[in-house]
């Protein structure tokens, strides 16, 4: 599995630590340190790999089953360009990935101010459509704790089988 922006790994690790090869490609070399040594004190350092890298036009080390995509804040028009990216790479598996939705700017809690960094489920619609892939996009509201109180932050998940590129 890749996790796309996979920030200081802890996708990655979780996937490691229930067996599979997980990579974790991030542009931050100071996160990407703190991913290589967790995994090692965890014991995983055989089967996790580091990607310094920008998920618009990383190359990966693994051929993944599975590319996870979580909260990368991009403008749609970037956040496309690393889904291809992504796409371009997974041969047979699923794409998984969850961000803010647009609406939570407005209707929900948390996640960013900006509305370009936020994602439109019909972008995502559109996508994969163009791409031919079998997907599902819904919004699901998520109950965060805050200290006036439960609110609920609007996220938009996407999931789509991919076969052979």
């Amino acid at each position: 599995m890749v996790d796309l922006a996979g920030g200081e790994g802890r996708n990655a690790i979780w996937f490691a630590s229930r067996g599979w090869k997980a990579e974790n490609v991030e542009f931050s070399e100071v996160a990407l340190t703190k991913f290589r040594s967790r995994a090692e004190s965890l014991g995983f350092d055989d089967a996790t790999f580091a990607t310094l890298a920008d998920a618009k036009t990383a190359k990966f080390q693994l051929e993944p089953d599975l590319l996870l995509v979580c909260y990368l804040q991009l403008p749609w028009e970037e956040l496309k360009q690393a889904l291809e990216n992504g796409l371009s790479q997974v041969r047979n598996g699923h794409i998984f990935g969850f961000w803010h939705a647009l609406r939570n700017v407005t209707d929900g809690y948390g996640g960013p101010p900006r509305p370009e960094l936020n994602v439109d489920p019909e972008n995502l619609n559109a996508w994969a459509a163009a791409n031919n892939l079998n997907a599902t996009v819904e919004e699901r509201q998520r109950r965060v704790e805050t200290p006036d109180g439960p609110r609920f932050a609007i996220d938009a998940i996407f999931s789509a089988e991919v076969a052979s590129n």
